[in-house]
């Protein structure tokens, strides 16, 4: 029994099971019926013409540009950026499946659990406060501000009424116990004392979520008249949350970013729920915090575009320069927009509505031409001694090299960014590149650069370099056609598992030579004989383990296309029967050659005689010989 299994069951393949997989990436990539499949723009690079493609009948996923691919598993790994385990357990809760406590963080799990729990009843304890009479205050406020019933039902809005010990000593503290309050961030210890009290008194709050809707944490804004001089406040660092990789409103944003491939980052709470509100719904915002590399890591998940969105007293120095370090150093479109009339989002959208506000969006610029706009306005407002063309330029330079020193920069963006300054300010790229003290990038033409993780990983054989499509079989040598033989019979069984009976009748896992194909002949031969036919998804899992997923997918899709397999797999078949009988007639060949020399005395010369000629009867699968 492995640590995915308990009681018999296999939870790897119930969860696969339980989960469809279009509906799942559907989430994050805008998908489009083409045939039996789905296909889209690939989450996992930049892509103008979509190569991903989604078989909701195999459960799998494939992207011909990037080469990514597997199940629904495979999918939230690469996307989420967690281990399998996390994974399968996010899986596995909208699917209600219940897993076992694995021997890795099984104790972990549990408070994690606890705290959850914890925080669903106070978000459900604030929100009934809302309603009652003492919460009139808050309603009052939320009116005042604009927003309606939908939206303070959407985002969960409650309220934490005044008073030092209304959640501890309430239902709340009752059930879930002082020690599981305190890790949720809920209640605080007092000073000298064994006594704790609540976090959060006398504020407006808002739940914050995780991207599957789980409150993991909270924000409380002060309700006015209030003497606490912080304006916000939120739940304190847990295991479940953490400022710095958290945004507000992910979870109904996220279907919007996916499908407009952009998300827009303003500042608040009440900057998120408005917009929401008049239907502009790919907007997040940090906690409190300035965007972070984490947040911009949570994002990519779902976009490609970071549109920042300040109003023109954060549209400082400081905010510009950091959208221009995260330009530089991360792999997104970072832009940057602002609005008119020193009006928060909340205020401009009451005022001029949705669409006034979607064309501010719009009109974002990239950072960089952001900030040297910034700069032009600001040295052409002042008198002195050089012209504020030129202290712009100084200036531009010197953040660009201030953000190139805050953390790595891929080259091929740097090389794009310099090219643009010259543009930008006129001055040269090779004067740009000296300046910078970095070699002039090389640009190779028709050179496509991979991701490691999507360099074939040839283990010293041929099976993943391309064969050209239009080069006669004939032409490309035994040695081809072999591998050819081999690639079409694992792919029409990777497709069409039935098959399988009758192809291990005539050919062995010894017969494919090519080491890839072996391994994996290994594999599926063990698994068809203990497992019966393999279901693919379920499949990926066992050959992820062995490197050897990624291959499987491209046999795969070869042979995906074909309506007939008995034409692509008899031929096959009978061309790995005749190689193997062609290397064993060599090889007895080569054996009686020593009967000449006294090598094979003449009893087994008769033995080796009578093997070569049982050779020349080769076998015909078709007629089952």
């Amino acid at each position: 029994m492995t640590s995915l299994q308990s009681d018999g069951v296999d939870h790897r393949a119930q969860v696969l099971q339980a989960t469809d997989i279009v509906e799942l990436i559907g989430q994050t990539v805008k998908l489009k019926r083409q045939g039996r499949n789905f296909i889209g723009l690939c989450p996992f690079h930049s892509e103008k013409s979509p190569s991903f493609s989604v078989d909701p009948t195999k459960q799998f996923f494939y992207c011909f540009g990037c080469k990514a691919g597997g199940n629904a598993i495979d999918f939230v790994i690469k996307r989420d950026r967690v281990e399998f385990r996390d994974a399968l357990r996010q899986l596995a809760g909208p699917a209600g499946i219940d897993l076992p406590q694995f021997e890795r963080g099984g104790a972990n799990a549990s408070e994690r659990q606890a705290i959850l729990d914890a925080n669903s009843a106070a978000c459900a304890f604030f929100q009934s406060a809302l309603s009652q009479p003492e919460g009139k205050a808050a309603r009052d406020y939320i009116e005042n501000r604009g927003f309606n019933s939908e939206s303070v039902k959407r985002f969960q809005v409650g309220v934490a009424l005044p008073g030092w010990e209304l959640l501890v000593n309430g239902a709340v503290g009752r059930k879930f116990g002082m020690e599981t309050l305190l890790k949720a961030g809920l209640a605080k210890q007092r000073e000298g004392s064994d006594g704790c009290y609540d976090t959060f008194r006398n504020r407006l709050m808002f739940p914050i979520r995780d991207d599957q809707g789980r409150v993991i944490a909270f924000g409380g804004r002060v309700m006015p008249g209030s003497e606490d001089p912080a304006k916000y406040l939120n739940s304190p660092e847990t295991p479940l949350f953490s400022k710095s990789r958290c945004l507000f409103g992910l979870d109904l944003a996220r279907q919007r970013i996916v499908e407009t491939r952009t998300a827009v980052v303003v500042e608040g709470y009440t900057d998120v729920m408005m917009p929401h509100q008049f239907g502009i719904t790919n907007v997040v915002s940090p906690l409190g915090t300035a965007l972070t590399s984490q947040h911009v890591a949570l994002v990519r998940r779902y976009a490609d575009r970071l549109v920042l969105l300040f109003d023109p007293d954060l549209a400082g120095d400081l905010a510009v320069n950091r959208a221009v370090e995260l330009f530089l150093t991360q792999p997104i479109e970072v832009l940057i927009a602002t609005l008119p009339e020193k009006l928060d989002p909340d205020e401009y959208l009451l005022e001029h509505g949705a669409e006034a506000f979607q064309k501010v969006i719009d009109q974002a610029q990239d950072a960089l031409s952001y900030k040297w706009k910034q700069l032009e306005r600001q040295y052409r407002a002042h008198d002195g001694d050089l012209t504020g063309q030129q202290k712009a330029v100084e200036q531009y330079l010197q953040t660009l090299g201030d953000a190139r020193g805050s953390g790595p920069v891929d080259s091929l963006r740097w090389g794009s960014a310099v090219t643009r300054v010259g543009r930008l300010t006129g001055i040269p790229v090779d004067e740009l590149n000296r300046r910078f003290r970095m070699k002039k990038p090389t640009i190779a033409r028709h050179v496509a650069v991979a991701s490691p993780e999507s360099t074939p990983q040839t283990d010293g054989d041929s099976s993943s370099q391309p064969q050209p499509e239009d080069e006669p079989v004939a032409a490309r040598g035994p040695a081809n056609a072999q591998l050819r033989a081999e690639r079409q019979i694992l792919g029409c069984l990777l497709n069409a598992p039935k098959w399988w009976h009758e192809v291990q009748k005539h050919v062995h896992v010894e017969d494919f030579l090519d080491t890839a194909n072996r391994k994996l002949a290994e594999v599926y031969w063990d698994y068809q004989k203990n497992e019966g036919e393999p279901v693919f998804a379920e499949l990926l899992n066992l050959l992820q383990e062995r490197n050897l997923a990624r291959h499987a997918i491209e046999l795969l899709q070869e042979t995906e296309a074909l309506t007939d397999i008995s034409a692509t797999v008899t031929p096959a078949v009978e061309y790995l029967q005749y190689a193997r009988d062609h290397r064993e007639s060599a090889t007895l060949r080569s054996q009686l050659g020593r009967v000449a020399d006294g090598g094979v005395d003449d009893a087994n010369a008769v033995e080796l005689l009578r093997r070569l000629t049982e050779k020349v009867k080769l076998p015909d699968m078709r007629r089952g010989t």
